[in-house]
C-alpha cells in the first residue's frame, strides 16, 4: 500500500507539473510569424476603375502639368497614369525609341520593353490579385498571422486578397491621414491581439509643400503573453545606400543635372523623415516593441553603432547625440536638407543607446552572406526574373526589433527568410508579357516565439547589441 501511494502521488505530482507547464504555454501563447510585404501598388477594384477613368480620358498622360487644375484634381490620390504599364524599369533598361519610348505612359502589347502585361483593364488586374491570394493564403499556411503591408490603397484593398476572417487596418482610414495613393497597413488572422491602431502623421512630413510622404502605422500587438509596441513603415525611396546628408559623390559628375538633382531630394526627404522616426523609437525605449516594413534602405550593410573605424555624424558628434529638426530649401532643381546635424546612415541613429534601451536588433537571412549580402538562390533572395532581368527589390525590406523584446524571444525572431511567387505548378514564377507582376517585393517573414519555445528556423550570424 506504500508503495502504491507513491505511485500514485508521484502520478499527481507529474500531472501537476504538466497542467502548470501547460497553463504556462498557453499564457505565452502560440509562435507568431510575421511578415513584411510590400503589394505594389495594390487597388482596390473601385480605385482601379477612378484611375483607369481619371487616366483615360487625359489620354494616359505620363506628366500632368499641363492638364487642367480639374482634372489635376481628379487625379490627386491616385496612381500616377504609369504604373502597371508592365514595362520595364529602370526604364535606361531597354533601348529603343518605338512608340516615342521611354516618354509615354502606355505601351502596346508587344513593345519590345514589355515585362509583364498592362493591368489597366480589370481582368488584367484580377491576375495580379489573384497571385496576391494564392501568396497570402500560402504564408497563413506557414504559420504567418501578423503581416504589415505597403503600398495599398486602403482596406479594401487588403481585404480582397487576405484569406477569410482576417482583420484589416490601414492608414487610408484613420483621421489625419494624407490623400496619397499609397498607404501602409496590417492584417491579421483571428485569434492574434491587436489593439490601439493609430495613425503616426509624423513621417508623412517630407518637409516638402504639397508632396506628402506615407505615414507609419503604429499598434500594439500581444506577442508570447506581453504587449509589443509596433510600427509600419515605408520611408522615401531613391537612397537606398548613399550617405544621408552628404549623397553625391564624384563618381556622379557623369550623370545628368537631372538624375543628380533626383538622388540629392530623395535623400533629403528621408534625410527630414530620419528625426520622426528615431522620435518613436526613443519614445517606447526599454520596453518591448519592433519597427517593419519598406525602409527603403539597405540597413543590414549600415554599421551597427559608432566604431573607432566608422563614424556616422559628419560634424564631429556622435549618434547619441540629438539629431534636432530639419528644414527643407530649394536650390537649383533640388531640395536640400538643412539639420541641426549632418549623419551618413540610419541604423546607428535608431540604435544610439539614448535614451536607455532605444537598442534594435536587425533580422538577418541565415544563409544572406556577409555584409548584408544576399546570395542568389539564398532564403533572402527575392526573384522574378523577366525578359530583361530581374524584376524585384532586395536588401530594403526589414524587421527590427528592440533589445528588450529580443532578449525574451526565441532566435527565430532574428532569422528573416522570404516566400517567393510560384505558378500554378508551384514552380519559380516567371515574367512573361503576357501575365500580371503580383509585385516587384517579395513578403519577409520571421517568427516571434517565447525563448525556449521549439523552432525551425535556422539560427542567424549574431549581432552584438552594441558592435
Amino acid at each position: 500500500m506504500i508503495r502504491d501511494r507513491g505511485t500514485r502521488s508521484a502520478r499527481a505530482a507529474v500531472a501537476a507539473l504538466t497542467l502548470v507547464t501547460s497553463a504556462a504555454a498557453l499564457a505565452q501563447g502560440p509562435a507568431l510569424g510575421v511578415a513584411t510585404w510590400n503589394a505594389g501598388w495594390l487597388l482596390d477594384a473601385a480605385t482601379h476603375a477612378r484611375w483607369v477613368a481619371a487616366c483615360g480620358r487625359n489620354g494616359w498622360p505620363a506628366d500632368t502639368a499641363a492638364l487642367p487644375p480639374a482634372e489635376r484634381a481628379a487625379l490627386a490620390g491616385l496612381p500616377f497614369c504609369d504604373v502597371h504599364n508592365g514595362m520595364r524599369y529602370p526604364r535606361d533598361g531597354c533601348r529603343t525609341t518605338r512608340d516615342d519610348w521611354p516618354r509615354a505612359a502606355r505601351y502596346p502589347a508587344d513593345h519590345p520593353c514589355r515585362d509583364t502585361a498592362d493591368l489597366a483593364s480589370g481582368p488584367a488586374y484580377e491576375g495580379k490579385l489573384a497571385a496576391l491570394r494564392a501568396t497570402f493564403a500560402r504564408l497563413a499556411a506557414q504559420g504567418v498571422g501578423l503581416v504589415a503591408l505597403q503600398e495599398v490603397s486602403g482596406a479594401a484593398a487588403v481585404r480582397a486578397i487576405a484569406p477569410d476572417g482576417w482583420s484589416v487596418a490601414t492608414t487610408r482610414e484613420l483621421p489625419g491621414a494624407p490623400a496619397i495613393a499609397q498607404h501602409v497597413g496590417i492584417a491579421w488572422r483571428r485569434g492574434v491581439r491587436v489593439r490601439d491602431v493609430a495613425l503616426v502623421p509624423e513621417l508623412a512630413d517630407g518637409g516638402v509643400p504639397g508632396r506628402p510622404l506615407r505615414p507609419g502605422l503604429a499598434f500594439t500587438v500581444t506577442v508570447a503573453g506581453k504587449p509589443v509596441h509596433a510600427l509600419v513603415v515605408h520611408l522615401k525611396s531613391g537612397c537606398r545606400s548613399r550617405d544621408l546628408d552628404a549623397p553625391l559623390t564624384d563618381r556622379d559628375a557623369k550623370l545628368t543635372p537631372g538624375r543628380q538633382d533626383a538622388i540629392a531630394s530623395d535623400c533629403a526627404m528621408l534625410r527630414y523623415q530620419l528625426p520622426a522616426l528615431e522620435a518613436w523609437i526613443d519614445a517606447h525605449a526599454g520596453g518591448d516593441f519592433a519597427v517593419l516594413g519598406d525602409f527603403n534602405r539597405t540597413l543590414l550593410r549600415e554599421p551597427v553603432a559608432e566604431s573607432p573605424t566608422y563614424r556616422t555624424r559628419l560634424d564631429g558628434s556622435a549618434p547619441g547625440d540629438p539629431l534636432g529638426p530639419c528644414t527643407m530649401a530649394r536650390e537649383g532643381g533640388r531640395w536640400v536638407a538643412r539639420c541641426a546635424a549632418r549623419t551618413r546612415a540610419l541604423f546607428p541613429e535608431l540604435n544610439d543607446g539614448r535614451p536607455d534601451g532605444a537598442v534594435v536588433w536587425r533580422a538577418r537571412f541565415a544563409d544572406g552572406g556577409r555584409g548584408g549580402g544576399i546570395a542568389k538562390g539564398s532564403s533572402g533572395d527575392c526573384r522574378i526574373e523577366g525578359p530583361h532581368g530581374e524584376l524585384t527589390h532586395d536588401g530594403i525590406d526589414h524587421v527590427l526589433i528592440s533589445a528588450s523584446l529580443q532578449r525574451r524571444l526565441a532566435p527565430s525572431a532574428l532569422t528573416m527568410r522570404v516566400v517567393n511567387y510560384v505558378d500554378a505548378d508551384g514552380a519559380p514564377l516567371r515574367a512573361d508579357p503576357r501575365a500580371a507582376l503580383p509585385s516587384d517585393h517579395c513578403p519577409h517573414v520571421v517568427t516571434w516565439a517565447a525563448k525556449g519555445a521549439p523552432s525551425t528556423q535556422p539560427t542567424p550570424r549574431a549581432e552584438g547589441e552594441r558592435e
